[in-house]
């Protein structure tokens, strides 16, 4: 049976209308992040800007350089420190330095250092309202943190408001506002009643409250280009950029599909449990026994043992869902319990399959994920396995951001 295959991608999305973004002047603009400068200088404290890690698309040389141009009309502008925000992630050497390099070489702010945030490393961490940040975000006063807005399955989206909280805190802290994805209220783009979100904001409540001064530039980014960008309170940003980020990356659909193929590139395609994100963007696009084949260089491997093992112990979505509460949460966990109730027949009853030349069957045994090293092969099995028609596809391009919907989820 030959499947009729339907493409999305941010490439794929229509262009915008909009005449180029100038950030240096929406920088400018903001009396906010004016003052901020200003404080700094006069008082000789640096401005703390808290960046993404190299898995954002963010455009953070962007940021930087119309930083740069803003800066340069002082006559005494503040110094910089550059805070890395990586929540749980961990990077080699070699990465850190590639990243610091694309990042800084030829940059014209005064940046005295580089840190990159250990969210397990007590020494750099210290404590406000009980919980436990980055210790530079405790200590210094003047606070710039950037990010992009993007679809986040169960944080609603991303932005500064998450590079500035869940991007620099610690771990205990970080795996306690993930328990909130267990929640049906947690889901793409919706903030209303997201505890995740709340969360976020109640954080972002305690740094306010402590006599800091934030501005946050945000952007939406699709292929490399500056679609939107805001500037200003990091929660207002957010919502600011939301529509765009809507317009950029969600794609609804008349009915859902039979088979998804979700295509993950580097950097979120170096591991399954980055590559998942695909799965939990795009599963409300299928059709209940429909079928997915999530491709994956996985080179990284799978991820933390945490979500193996729990893929791996669990009979089911109900079985997962009692570990937990027996056992209590782990971070990953969320992850795990929501594939289970994808591929559950009881519930669901998804195939999911992937395609990588990094990982084996034997690496996911016990698991309800088959893997194959070609797609072809993958397709041939799905099409055998698959209960129903097995005829309306869709390959979605950098499917860890794409979103698509068979219907609103607001």
């Amino acid at each position: 049976m030959t499947v009729a295959w339907e493409t999305i991608g941010p490439s794929r999305i229509a262009p915008t209308s909009t005449p180029p973004i100038d950030l240096t002047a929406l920088c400018r603009a903001e009396a906010n992040l004016d003052r901020l400068l200003a404080t700094a200088a006069e008082h000789d404290e640096p401005v703390l800007v808290v960046i993404n890690d190299p898995q954002r698309s963010t455009l953070t040389r962007l940021a930087l350089d119309a930083l740069t141009h803003l800066v340069a009309r002082r006559n005494h502008p503040p110094r910089f420190r550059l805070l890395v925000a990586t929540g749980t992630h961990r990077f080699s050497p070699d990465v850190r330095r590639s990243f610091e390099a694309i990042t800084m070489d030829g940059c014209g702010l005064n940046v005295e250092n580089v840190t990159w945030h250990d969210a397990t490393d007590p020494s750099a961490l210290a404590t406000l309202g009980g919980v436990r940040f980055h210790r530079d975000i405790i200590e210094k006063r003047f606070l710039l943190p950037i990010g992009s807005v993007e679809p986040h399955y169960f944080a609603g989206v991303t932005g500064p408001h998450k590079t500035i909280t869940i991007g620099c805190l610690s771990y205990d802290d970080i795996e306690r506002n993930h328990r909130g994805a267990l929640s049906p209220n947690a889901g793409i783009m919706r903030l209303d009643g997201n505890p995740v979100f709340d969360d976020l904001t109640h954080k972002l409540g305690l740094l306010n409250s402590a006599d800091k001064c934030i501005c946050s530039i945000g952007q939406v980014v699709k292929t490399d280009r500056l679609v939107a960008a805001a500037v200003g309170d990091p929660i207002d940003v957010v919502h600011t950029l939301l529509p765009a980020a809507r317009q950029t990356f969600l794609h609804e659909l008349a009915k859902p599909v039979d088979v998804l193929h979700l295509r993950v590139p580097a950097p979120l395609g170096s591991t399954l449990y980055q590559a998942d994100k695909a799965l939990k963007n795009n599963h409300d696009a299928l059709r209940d026994g429909g079928s997915i084949m999530l491709e994956a260089e996985c080179e990284q491997g799978i991820g933390p043992d945490a979500f193996l093992d729990l893929l791996r112990r669990a009979d089911g979505y109900d079985d997962a869902l009692n570990i937990v509460t027996r056992e209590g949460y782990r971070l990953g966990d969320h992850k795990a319990v929501k594939i289970h109730h994808l591929t559950d027949p009881n519930h669901r009853a998804v195939n999911v399959a992937l395609v990588s030349t990094h990982l084996s069957h034997d690496d996911l045994r016990g698991t309800p994920i088959r893997v194959f090293s070609e797609t072809s092969t993958c397709v041939e099995w799905l099409e055998a396995n698959t209960v129903g028609p097995f005829e309306r596809g869709l390959v979605i391009d950098d499917a860890a951001l794409v979103c698509a919907q068979h219907r609103p989820q607001l």
